[in-house]
């Protein structure tokens, strides 16, 4: 174990105390508990792209380097700040004070002071920015800086990006000096009570909603193994129920087998609870008379998706869904079944092509087998807001869509599925022989994303962009296949 010691705080570490006082401490001292989210990079690395564009749109100015080393960046900051002559504008400059270290994204100079902009790549302010711009403001004040105002910039969503790489516009200002008043008073207590956390032992802090907000621990599987095992089938599995776990909990229900049956009114949670009882699955036999009205050739579709922070291809908004893959099992009255396909992994705008090889597959004709209808057809809109000559035909397509998933969850439920109707749920329950724990590289849509930018970057080997197009063809085509398996097995086959 180690000894503690009094360590010097950044924002970061302070935003992470406030949210939990062992994750400060693990933060620390045990760096080798943390289990890192696989998306974790690609959000540091748009993060770092908003910086940097950031830097453009604010230059020119000086960079402060020395990312890993924190006596020269203050130096050459507080240099920076000594020149005489004309001031400029400088990003990442570093500043400390009471042992809290901060980075500042720009700071720009106006008369008789210095104006602070933090940078986000979010698509509004929230709460927790509020707290970094406090910290951020607390420490330069105090480091001597006279700072007149303090705005937070962030992604603004109606931004389209019109090509040549002009991106002006891509960040909304907005200047939150005055809700900072009673959050800068604050800080100085936060950093008391955090450098004093660090002087001690491992806190301890039971697993809770903390956990997760504002950001997801990555030390929640070493601090939830330490405690007792809770029941097989807790009461937080109920979907959609918030305020009704929270007054299970209170009345001392943590089991959802030991709930009363008349405590619970909505069907849904009645038949989680029932089959969590009983260990029996739930099938509505009336479903198969519902599914055997469609008709054929049936279409099972899925899409996906890349949402770049800054767009990448004229005609798009920040974060937009933009679709680079679809698959499609197709069957035929007799049973037969027929996959097409579609990816491109070229790195130039996929929509065109998309659009068009979609509409040569699914034809005119037969039901859209869809689950979760609202993001397919979502997207098939913006397909025709890009493409008017192709709208109506693709327009066409979203009358046909059929959305298993309010189907599923109104007529089947499994025991195993805890709770959730993910397709990655329901699966294991009806075809067990396919199983996303089998898939390489790719077995989730996050990691079809992070497949996307890994096989579309100049740097990408040949035969890695192989292996990566081969695993996103077999994990998307294994989500259409499921919706085949699915319906099979809710309309008794």
């Amino acid at each position: 174990m180690p000894t503690p010691t009094i360590t010097r705080l950044s924002k970061s570490r302070i935003v992470s105390g406030l949210q939990c006082e062992r994750r400060l401490w693990l933060e620390t001292y045990r760096r080798d508990a943390m289990e890192i989210p696989a998306g974790s990079q690609a959000v540091f690395d748009t993060g770092n792209a908003v910086g940097e564009l950031a830097r453009q749109l604010y230059g020119p100015g000086l960079l402060i380097g020395h990312v890993d080393n924190t006596s020269r960046a203050l130096a050459e900051t507080a240099e920076a700040l000594q020149r005489t002559g004309k001031r400029q504008t400088l990003f990442e400059a570093a500043f400390q004070h009471k042992d809290v270290l901060v980075r500042a994204d720009v700071l720009r100079p106006v008369p008789g002071g210095y104006d602070l902009v933090e940078v986000k790549s979010s698509t509004s302010v929230k709460d927790y920015h509020l707290i970094d711009c406090a910290i951020q403001a607390w420490v330069i004040q105090n480091a001597g800086i006279p700072l007149r105002r303090v705005y937070l910039a962030h992604i603004n969503t109606a931004f389209v990006y019109e090509g040549d790489g002009d991106y002006s516009g891509l960040l909304v200002v907005e200047d939150v000096t005055d809700s900072l008043a009673d959050l800068r008073e604050q800080v100085p207590a936060w950093v008391h009570r955090l450098q004093k956390v660090l002087r001690g032992d491992e806190p301890s802090v039971a697993t809770g909603e903390q956990c997760s907000k504002p950001f997801e621990c990555p030390f929640f599987e070493h601090c939830r193994v330490q405690e007792p095992k809770g029941p097989k089938y807790p009461v937080t599995i109920l979907p959609r129920s918030a305020a009704l776990i929270h007054a299970l909990l209170g009345e001392g229900y943590v089991d959802l087998r030991k709930v009363p049956a008349g405590r619970l009114t909505n069907p849904i949670h009645q038949r989680i609870r029932h089959a969590s009882v009983t260990g029996r699955p739930f099938l509505d036999p009336a479903v198969a008379g519902q599914l055997d009205g469609l008709g054929y050739p049936r279409h099972y579709l899925d899409f996906e998706t890349i949402n770049f922070a800054i767009p990448r291809w004229a005609g798009t908004r920040p974060y937009q869904q933009v679709p680079f893959q679809w698959s499609c099992h197709i069957e035929q009255r007799d049973g037969s079944l027929k996959e097409h396909a579609f990816l491109d992994l070229s790195g130039d705008d996929p929509t065109r092509n998309f659009a068009e090889s979609l509409l040569r597959s699914l034809g005119t004709r037969g039901p859209i087998l869809v689950y979760n209808k609202v993001f397919e057809a979502g997207r098939v809109v913006d397909l025709a807001d890009w493409f008017p000559d192709l709208a109506d035909a693709l327009l066409a397509l979203n009358e046909r869509m059929v959305d298993l998933l309010p189907i599923t969850r109104e007529h089947y439920y499994h025991p195993a599925m805890m709770g959730s109707w993910s397709i990655k749920k329901v699966l294991p329950t009806v075809a067990p022989e396919l199983d996303y724990d089998d898939l390489d590289d790719v077995a989730d849509g996050g990691q079809a994303q992070l497949a996307y930018l890994e096989a579309i970057h100049p740097e990408t080997p040949v035969d890695r962009r192989t292996t990566l197009d081969t695993a996103l063809r077999r994990y998307c085509g294994q989500d259409t296949i499921a919706m085949v398996r699915l319906l099979q097995a809710l309309a008794g086959r």
